[in-house]
């Protein structure tokens, strides 16, 4: 378990406990990803006062990241194997400041996407419509399935075999600390 998996798991504790005291926020979780981006802004939810530099720089790093490890013969990919990641997993991606990202997996199987499409979700950068990404959430934050380009070569490779590129959630919030 990565370190940062650790103090999520942390943090989180309180709602896994909220999750096994109602069944209905269990539920929530077997449900498909959102298939459209949510604001924090909108009502309801808790704008999250973001940086917006902060926010730039994780999309920045994790493409970075993501050729440091192919370059290293590492993994391109985030990965949420279960059992680690079920009941709602949520886990802490990269942070930048009070900046966090985050993704949750959905569902029932073990999911893995590339770390430039979390990239992309975030900033919109490579993207045929931009403005879907979180980024336009503005400093809200807000949450949306990981915009996947499913014609990207390592989804055929064997690096990625065993994983669904649905199901993953990426989050924008602001560090509770």
């Amino acid at each position: 378990m990565r370190p940062s998996q650790v103090l999520s798991a942390i943090g989180m504790a309180g709602s896994a406990s909220a999750a096994a005291i109602n069944p209905r926020a269990r539920m929530t979780c077997y449900f498909p990803e959102p298939e459209k981006r949510v604001c924090y802004s909108e009502e309801g939810a808790t704008p999250q006062g973001l940086d917006l530099r902060e926010v730039n720089f994780t999309a920045q790093y994790l493409r970075a990241y993501q050729e440091q490890q192919l370059k290293q013969g590492g993994s391109p990919f985030w990965k949420m194997p279960l059992p680690d990641a079920d009941n709602c997993g949520e886990w802490q991606v990269t942070s930048k400041g009070s900046t966090w990202v985050m993704a949750k997996l959905v569902g029932e199987e073990p999911a893995a996407v590339l770390f430039s499409d979390i990239a992309a979700t975030i900033d919109g950068l490579g993207l045929e419509d931009p403005s879907k990404a979180l980024l336009n959430c503005s400093t809200a934050g807000g949450q949306m399935g990981t915009i996947v380009d499913e014609e990207n070569s390592y989804y055929q490779t064997q690096l990625f075999d065993g994983f669904t590129n649905k199901g993953i959630v990426i989050k924008l919030v602001r560090s509770p600390m």
